[in-house]
């Protein structure tokens, strides 16, 4: 049922392939994703010490469930 009577001669184009450009740009989404996990982590670690010693978690006004600052 094919409208193609064959398939001889046809080529396969491949756009972008033998290039580095998608692994950089892996590489580098994974590299910022890590990242952001990281900070993410050391700044909740950081909130929990402070929460837990009383103390302000930022510099600022106080919110919700944070210890005013004296």
């Amino acid at each position: 049922m094919s409208p193609i009577d064959s398939w001889g001669g046809t080529a396969a184009v491949f756009t972008g392939a033998g290039t580095a450009w998608p692994v950089i740009f892996t590489i580098v989404a994974v590299a910022l994703f890590v990242g952001f996990l990281v900070v993410m982590i050391n700044h909740e670690k950081h909130a929990y010490v402070s929460m837990l010693k009383h103390e302000p978690v930022e510099k600022g006004p106080a919110v919700e469930g944070e210890p005013r600052a004296y």
